[in-house]
């Protein structure tokens, strides 16, 4: 990565720990990339085996996924639960979510754009409580929101954009990223083929 600003975003967010999260943690050797789906999916053209397990649960936590995901039982709900991609996504898909996260935004996890009165908009999580519109711009702190009066709210839509950043993977190199994509489709079983050496 060339630009200082995105890699010190990523660097924040694959250091930042789910509460009560698993503790394996690692961090990516790279060089990373920026990857595109077309090329993970070139890594992968062969089957994902002879994989490291360690290494892939640490990628997942270092990168981030264990933040807003649940996986084997554990992590974030922020995301949805991946335990289970490999029944149901395809690598392609499972790709195409991961790096670009804003391609297909699920309705139980998009956000939405809320114009108010006073020509301010917010963007994020929107929900109704006691009267109220609720705004979280960042659903992994619930408790950093902003609440305005239903009579101030003059437009609310969806937002284009995933709560999940673009580039996650990109501090990983190609074995991270194997690794990685190993564990997400084992659903966390060490004993799965792609571990097999």
């Amino acid at each position: 990565m060339t630009d200082p600003s995105e890699r010190k975003t990523y660097e924040e967010i694959s250091t930042r720990r789910a509460a009560g999260g698993d503790p394996t943690y690692a961090a990516p050797k790279g060089p990373g990339k920026a990857y595109s789906v077309e090329q993970a999916l070139a890594l992968a053209s062969g089957g994902v085996k002879g994989r490291s397990f360690e290494n892939g649960k640490a990628m997942y936590n270092s990168v981030g996924c264990a933040a807003c995901h649940r996986f084997d039982g554990a992590g974030g709900g922020v995301g949805p639960d991946l335990s289970g991609v490999a029944s149901r996504y395809t690598l392609r898909d499972l790709m195409e979510n991961i790096i670009e996260p804003s391609k297909v935004i699920s309705d139980q996890y998009g956000s939405e754009e809320v114009l108010l009165a006073d020509g301010s908009t917010l963007v994020g999580r929107a929900y109704v409580e006691n009267g109220k519109l609720v705004v979280t711009a960042d659903p992994r702190n619930p408790e950093e929101f902003t609440a305005v009066a239903l009579d101030q709210v003059k437009n609310r839509k969806p937002y284009p954009v995933s709560l999940m950043p673009a580039g996650m993977i990109n501090p990983l190199n190609q074995d991270e990223l194997l690794d990685l994509v190993a564990y997400l489709q084992s659903g966390g079983n060490p004993k799965h083929k792609a571990f097999a050496k």
